[in-house]
């Protein structure tokens, strides 16, 4: 059984909407066990944490950068704030809970990054980027820079269901990584923090393969080529 590729929400939503019917996706599927995959894009914004709105001064740096063309919108998994915009393409994987190793549902979530980056001749690996924003452990990398960034947001079990999992990817597809990694610095800086990250540390995909083409053409094509790879008709192994 393949993953069930949720249908792509209107081009009027906001990141805040998307990451709401998310967590509708996951009760979802907690109660059925069938896993789903769902593939979005944001407009420019920065996404932050749950623990990042409790920072000093967070009211008036989303003010600052929302008048900066920045808004920040909130999600629920862990991880520090990431950038998004036109040329990442994010992959939400909804997992029933069967196991409670953490690597196991990010091995399912790198699985077909991998495979994709395999068909334009890269070889990645998951490894640590430090400097690089939402750093961890199952990062997928690059020669040495993050090329895709991970997160998980845990559904436990209920008196109706055995819980679930949302693991939730942004592949750096195109566009100028190193102005997001600034911005997401910014906010920090703006909201009351020191963390900071480093610029250089994470790359794209166009920049990987010397694209020649647009990056919307490129992140239609990396898009179509996921479908491709979630929709198999295999069974994820869950």
């Amino acid at each position: 059984m393949p993953y069930r590729l949720l249908s792509l929400l209107p081009d009027t939503a906001s990141p805040a909407q998307i990451l709401a019917q998310e967590q509708h996706w996951l009760r979802d599927c907690a109660r059925d066990g069938q896993p789903r995959a769902h593939l979005w894009q944001a407009p420019q914004c920065l996404i932050v944490t749950r623990k990042d709105t409790r920072l000093p001064r967070y009211a008036a740096a989303c003010e600052q950068l929302a008048a900066e063309g920045w808004p920040v919108h909130v999600r629920d998994s862990g991880g520090t704030a990431v950038p998004h915009g036109a040329g990442i393409l994010n992959l939400s994987l909804l997992l029933p809970r069967t196991t409670t190793d953490l690597a196991h549902y990010y091995r399912l979530l790198g699985a077909p990054l991998l495979a994709l980056l395999g068909e334009y001749g890269l070889e990645g690996n998951y490894d640590f980027v430090p400097g690089s924003f939402c750093d961890g452990q199952y990062n997928l990398v690059i020669g040495g820079r993050k090329i895709t960034g991970t997160a998980q947001r845990w559904l436990a079990p209920g008196q109706d269901h055995g819980g679930a999992v949302l693991a939730q990817a942004m592949l750096l597809v195109a566009g100028d990584v190193d102005e997001g990694t600034r911005m997401a610095s910014r906010f920090y800086a703006l909201a009351g923090a020191e963390l900071r990250f480093a610029p250089g540390t994470s790359t794209t995909l166009a920049r990987c393969i010397e694209w020649q083409g647009s990056d919307a053409e490129l992140v239609d094509c990396a898009q179509s080529r996921l479908k491709v790879l979630l929709t198999r008709d295999q069974t994820p192994s869950l």
